[in-house]
């Protein structure tokens, strides 16, 4: 929850049945009042209830101090009959306000009344929750905001009503969305183009430093004086601006034909110098960002015209830097800077991302940004690689609940999110608890998706999770061996003339594979990619696996039976596994051997259904299973005694798969208040998703609580 949220919630706490404000927290109309009535006589909270809400939030959160605040602030209109515009909350960058205030409704003077104008930086006006948002801000606060003076300055704008909050700004003369994702056509966007619909979550009111920030924010020309916080939020894949940089830059490859392993590479390493360029100034205050493209950079004919060459020394000199920090990106992924093709490519990738911030934005966006629109440009029909949703990949996590100090391993790691994921989760709600990057371990066969993985983990920590690449069989037969002697965990491949029907811990040298607390993975599964051995390599390789030769495997062995059998392995005495599986797996007659050697193995947890077409890349019906591994003697005790699985059918997920400007994304489906039929909001501002997983996550852990002592302990506390 933010800290605005708490402090809403402590407001209407400690005013519970209360029907007056004892004394303003702010001056109203320049003095301080007192009595003030918040609730009428039914006890129904009144406008002023949620004003005061409002503003307590904003004063006990740390976002703005008191002294900078006024309401009820009177202001003038042009002519003497025309009423005065009394705007409900107002902003002002120095704290002298309310001195140049008194002393203009005394005195009436113009220029302490200019001072109030030229200093305001943001206003906000309050409703009753049925009030219609679009009436208030073309009739209340479209005009306040226009007060600020000059009439290009920028101004916040706010309407808050019973928990709704809508930001708004004026930008170069135009009143528009404060989130650009919400403004359909850009800054020329009409009433009609805002997304009135739907409210901005709290986490996007900026504090009194970053609002100065935006009211001073340079222009397009200065981009080479810029810090991190004058980038904008990537707050939605889905708005006019994103969707128009991805299309530029998918054109901009495929003109100079780097549609291919080329082309994504080059993406890859542009995106790790933006990431690594923020970081940067971040860590230095007095340095201000490299990764832009300046004015005339982007016209040349040759590569040797002054003005592409400011441009790629500049670039240049960022990469030395970024290539010691991520080495395993840079030494597969790099740009030839002799090559114009690879340039272009690079500057339309710069060009696209420079007013935006990888480091300050959602995960979420950043995912679908990077990883379904350039990953599946280029990967779409190579080693059918099937990227997991991201509500998929947080549900799975809230359930097992990786935290701080255990080992977490995904043996098909593709880009890293359930490892990245678990990594931010654990963070939640105590951030000093997080699990550490160097306890992350990931394992694909595809070279380029580790090199996806590490730039994942660059966002979410401190890239130093391990991960490695494993051409041909990846992780089916090579496993993480456990550091020793000073040496780091490295992979070791099994020999079928030794590890036989599962006897992977038989070394003849002091070999000694890892054994992780959690395992979480989406493997490759379905009849399609079912294991067939073809030679005697193969077969051996299939005799590493104890459910080999059970009834149904001999015509093929669905990977995702192998990719089970793995995860007990390598699990830890009271392990977990989180796992997405066909749904013929899980149900079909042919697999009822298999089944019941996992549960001679493992104590079944839960077990989730899917609905049908909730991945971007296949229609196949899957589930998810959990489970943990109790040492021997207790799960044959938890068998003798009978214990309960949690089983839900899930149907609504929150999303559905779009396409736009050749771009894919998962588009949120949002819910609805049934009366009003406006969307619904979560404790912390944000348009409720109609989805299952966040109640389903509550009422497993409280399952959870009434089982054994074993399972409450490693899921739940």
């Amino acid at each position: 929850m933010t800290k605005f949220a708490e402090c809403r919630a402590e407001f209407d706490t400690a005013y519970k049945g209360v029907t007056h404000l004892p004394k303003s927290l702010v001056p109203v109309r320049g003095e301080y009042v007192e009595n003030i009535a918040i609730r009428n006589a039914a006890g129904e909270p009144l406008e002023e209830y949620y004003k005061w809400q409002f503003v307590y939030s904003l004063l006990h959160s740390g976002l703005f101090n008191k002294d900078y605040v006024g309401v009820e602030v009177w202001f003038p209109k042009g002519s003497a009959s025309s009423k005065a515009l009394q705007v409900d909350l107002v902003i002002f960058d120095d704290a002298r306000w309310i001195d140049r205030y008194r002393t203009y409704r005394k005195s009436g003077a113009i220029e302490d009344l200019q001072w109030l104008r030229d200093h305001m930086i943001a206003v906000c006006e309050f409703k009753r929750s049925e009030k219609g948002i679009e009436k208030i801000y073309q009739s209340q606060l479209k005009p306040a905001m226009k007060e600020k003076e000059p009439t290009d300055s920028f101004i916040l704008g706010m309407y808050y009503d019973d928990g709704r909050l809508y930001l708004f700004q004026r930008k170069n003369g135009y009143c528009i969305r404060l989130d650009a994702a919400k403004n359909l056509k850009g800054e020329k966007s009409a009433v009609g183009d805002l997304s009135l619909h739907l409210p901005d979550p709290y986490v996007l009111l900026p504090d009194m430093a970053h609002l100065l920030s935006l009211a001073g924010q340079p222009t397009a020309n200065d981009r080479s004086k810029r810090a991190v916080s004058d980038l904008d939020l990537i707050t939605s894949i889905s708005h006019a601006h994103i969707q128009s940089a991805l299309s530029h830059v998918l054109r901009t490859l495929d003109r100079v034909g780097l549609v291919n392993q080329r082309g994504y590479s080059l993406i890859i390493s542009a995106l790790a110098l933006k990431i690594f360029d923020e970081h940067e100034t971040d860590r230095n205050a007095s340095r201000p960002l490299q990764f832009f493209v300046g004015d005339d950079e982007d016209r040349f004919s040759k590569l040797s015209e002054p003005g592409i060459r400011n441009w790629i020394d500049r670039i240049k000199t960022l990469e030395e830097g970024a290539r010691q920090r991520y080495p395993r990106i840079f030494s597969s992924s790099s740009i030839q800077w002799t090559n114009e093709s690879q340039v272009r490519a690079a500057l339309a990738v710069c060009h696209a991302f420079q007013d935006y911030s990888f480091v300050r934005s959602r995960t979420s966006d950043l995912y679908q940004l990077v990883f379904y629109n350039f990953a599946n440009q280029f990967k779409r029909d190579e080693a059918a690689q099937f990227l997991t949703p991201l509500p998929v990949i947080k549900f799975l996590v809230s359930i097992v609940n990786p935290r701080e100090g255990q080992t977490v391993f995904d043996p098909c790691c593709g880009i890293g999110d359930f490892l990245s994921l678990s990594y931010v989760n654990s963070q939640i709600p105590d951030p000093s608890k997080k699990l550490s990057d160097q306890n992350l371990f990931g394992v694909d066969l595809d070279e380029s998706m580790i090199t996806l993985a590490t730039l994942n983990m660059l966002l979410n920590g401190d890239g130093e999770a391990r991960l490695f690449h494993k051409p041909g069989t990846g992780s089916i037969d090579w496993k993480v061996a456990a550091a020793s002697a000073g040496e780091p965990a490295k992979l070791v491949q099994l020999d079928p003339a030794q590890h036989m029907q599962g006897k992977w811990d038989e070394w003849h040298d002091q070999t000694e594979l890892m054994k992780f607390d959690v395992v979480l993975t989406n493997p490759p599964f379905g009849e399609d990619r079912a294991f067939r051995p073809q030679n005697e390599t193969e077969r051996g390789l299939a005799g590493l696996y104890e459910t080999w030769g059970m009834p149904g495997t001999k015509e093929g062995l669905d990977l995702g039976i192998l990719f089970l059998e793995n995860a007990y392995r390598v699990l830890d005495d009271y392990g977990r596994v989180g796992f997405i599986l066909s749904n013929s797996i899980a149900s079909v007659s042919k697999w009822r051997d298999v089944r019941t050697w996992f549960s001679q193995k493992m104590r079944l947890v839960a077990i989730f259904d899917l609905p049908a077409n909730v991945f971007a890349e296949t229609g196949v019906n899957t589930s998810v299973l959990v489970a943990y591994k109790p040492p021997e003697a207790e799960l044959k005790r938890l068998q003798k005694d009978g214990y309960s699985v949690f089983c839900r059918d899930i149907k609504k997920v929150g999303y559905e798969r779009r396409t736009r400007q050749r771009n894919v994304f998962f588009n949120p489906i949002y819910r609805l208040n049934p009366v009003s039929f406006e969307v619904e909001i979560d404790l912390d501002g944000n348009p409720a998703l109609d989805e299952e997983f966040s109640q389903i996550v509550r009422d497993f852990r409280n399952w959870a609580l009434g089982q054994e002592e074993a399972l409450s302990r490693v899921f739940v506390q």
